[in-house]
Order: C-alpha cells, then sequence, then structure tokens
C-alpha cells in the first residue's frame, strides 16, 4: 500500500474535507446514522448469514454504538475523526463479530437482475448517431445507476427489498446539474482523447452494471485503454475487485463487444485497496498505482469516493468528479437538494 501517484500535492493531501473534531453539527449528524443505520445492516446480515447470527449481528451493534457514543464525549479519541474514520470502525466491528459481508445477497441480487438489462441497454446507446449525445446518455446513466446506495439515508430503506427503476430515474435527470461542467468535459474530451482512463468505481447493482459498465465500453470502443479500480474487501453494497471479475465474466459471455474489448485488454479491472465507502488515496494497493502509472483521465464515481472525500483534491491529470447527492446534510451544505447530481471537471 502506498500514496497515490496521481495526487499533485501529496504533502498536503487529506481526503475528508469536512472536520469532525471542529464541525459539531456535521459529528452529530453522523454519528446518528451510524447507528440507527446498522439496523438495516442487522437484518441483512441474518439474511447472508442465517438466524445464528442474530446475536452476533445485535453485539456488533451494541459495540458500534458505544464507539459512536464515546465519540461524541471524546471526538478526538482517535486523533482526527471523518467519515472515512467512522467507516473503518465500522468495518472493524463487523469483522470482530465473523460479519464480514452483510450485503452480499443484496448486491448479488441486483447484479442479476441488472446484467439482464446490460445488453438491450447498450445496443439503444450503440443507435444514437451522435456522439455527443450519447456521451451525455452514459453520464445520465451513471447519475440513474448512483441511486443504487445502501449506505445513504434517502436510499437504504426504500431499495434493501427491491432495486430502483433504472430508465425512470434516468429520465428524470434534467440539466442544468447542481455542478454542472459536462460541457467543458465534452469539449476538453473529444480535442483530447485519453490515452487510459482510470475508474475508481462505487455500488454493486444498477451502479456498475448500467451505469459505469455502458461508459467503460464506449470510452474503449473509442480507443482508450479503461481500468476499473474497485474496493479489495466489502463495504456496505460496494462492489469489490472479485466481484467485479466474476460480473464481467458474465456480461462478456451476454455481449460480443464487451468481451472484445475486454479479451483484447482495452478493459481491465483492478483493487484499489479499499475497504470503506470513502478512498484514502494515503494508502492504495501497488496494483492500483501501476494500472495508473499511465492513466491521463481519472473518475471518482459515487458520493463517497467523489463528494464526501476527495471532492477538492488536485491530481496530476484531468479528473472527473461525479455523483448523486443522497444525504440530507450533504445536500444542504452543496446549496441543493437530494437526488441533486454532481458532474465535476477538473483539467490539469
Amino acid at each position: 500500500m502506498s500514496l497515490f501517484h496521481l495526487l499533485s500535492e501529496p504533502q498536503s493531501y487529506y481526503p475528508c474535507r469536512q472536520d469532525m473534531l471542529k464541525d459539531a453539527d456535521f459529528r452529530e449528524y453522523w454519528l446518528d446514522h451510524f447507528i440507527h443505520h446498522f439496523e438495516l445492516t442487522t437484518q441483512l446480515a441474518i439474511d447472508v448469514y442465517g438466524t445464528d447470527a442474530a446475536l452476533r449481528a445485535a453485539a456488533c451493534h451494541a459495540e458500534l454504538k458505544a464507539e459512536m457514543e464515546n465519540l461524541r464525549i471524546r471526538p478526538d479519541a482517535y486523533g482526527e475523526l471523518n467519515l472515512q474514520v467512522l467507516g473503518i470502525i465500522r468495518q472493524r466491528c463487523l469483522a470482530r463479530h465473523g460479519i464480514a459481508d452483510p450485503y452480499q445477497h443484496v448486491k448479488e441480487r441486483e447484479n442479476t437482475r441488472c446484467v439482464a438489462m446490460f445488453a438491450p441497454l447498450v445496443l439503444e446507446l450503440d443507435a444514437m448517431p451522435d456522439a455527443l449525445a450519447t456521451l451525455q446518455k452514459l453520464v445520465l446513466g451513471v447519475f440513474a445507476g448512483n441511486i443504487f446506495d445502501l449506505g445513504a439515508s434517502a436510499t437504504a430503506a426504500a431499495y434493501k427489498d427491491t432495486g430502483p427503476a433504472f430508465l425512470q430515474v434516468r429520465e428524470g435527470i434534467t440539466r442544468p446539474w447542481l455542478i454542472d461542467h459536462f460541457d467543458a468535459f465534452a469539449d476538453y474530451y473529444f480535442h483530447h482523447t485519453p490515452r487510459k482512463v482510470a475508474i475508481f468505481v462505487d455500488n454493486a447493482g444498477s451502479d456498475i452494471v448500467l451505469g459505469i459498465m455502458p461508459l467503460a465500453r464506449w470510452l474503449a470502443g473509442r480507443g482508450s485503454k479503461v481500468v476499473l479500480l474497485a474496493n479489495d474487501e466489502p463495504a456496505l453494497n460496494d462492489i469489490t475487485a472479485t466481484e467485479l471479475h466474476k460480473l464481467m465474466a458474465e456480461l462478456t459471455g451476454r455481449e460480443p463487444i464487451l468481451k472484445q474489448l475486454f479479451d483484447a485488454g482495452q478493459l481491465q479491472i483492478a483493487g484499489s485497496g479499499g475497504g470503506t465507502p470513502l478512498i484514502d488515496l494515503r494508502s492504495v494497493s501497488d496494483q492500483c498505482n501501476a494500472h495508473c502509472a499511465d492513466a491521463d483521465l481519472l473518475l471518482l464515481e459515487g458520493m463517497g469516493r467523489s463528494l464526501e472525500s476527495n471532492f477538492d483534491t488536485p491530481f496530476s491529470v484531468p479528473c472527473i468528479k461525479v455523483c448523486m447527492i443522497k444525504e440530507p446534510i450533504i445536500a444542504q451544505r452543496m446549496g441543493g437538494k437530494v437526488f441533486d447530481v454532481i458532474f465535476r471537471f477538473d483539467p490539469v
């Protein structure tokens, strides 16, 4: 594990812009969220590990609640306090109680549902005659796919049993977006086709299958190498690199162009080294850095990776930060509302 090579100011890098040691309102919001959200995690743990896991899940919840309550009293107990720290606490608590991946079944269910939609979706996109319009439709798909998020207040309860209606969500997103740098990016892209695009991906289900994968396929089909960087360890409903390899095998078995691109090495998969919904670029895998060494476009996708962490991080290559906002306090502080979308493009 090492520092991410594409940081342009590594000596001053800090992943989370909200400091909970100073911001009491933000701290209280998230401590409450982690306590109450774990009720969903408990339900899903029993679904994955059986009724025998009920006592372990209850004990894990009690331990996590105690950790959060202690942080109300001693917020500096870990030296720093932000969403990345809280995510690490939760993952370690789950591991201690033998509940490594309580979201496993939900991820599998949504992957299966969305795989069946993939080939018709990309056929629709391939039939579009205009490249600029296709690119915008692909970005709308990334927004729509990102609504499948079981870590966020606005979507967790709604989508634990059934996934969102992707096409309906996509068609309901209209411009201008809350942050809308699409035109600047499109102008850049069509004049500077990247040699290699590195994409830090987010969730399973519609997020990866119907959002990111069609975009990656399109970019690769236009000549860019594309590497998809996924967590190495499970966290909420984020897809892992191991799961992504399995998913790619299913998709390439159904869609010949994707298979051709993957077999030719135009599309690749690597582990980022991550194990939380956010990403701390002070510690990425050596594999991640090796794959990104020749990347000349970076894409951070999902609220955790592109907004709750790394939103103002400068990179040595052009970077896109794209997500749908699903947390009320984040929306409020961004001057928007829940389900607003962000497409930030930072050229070097």
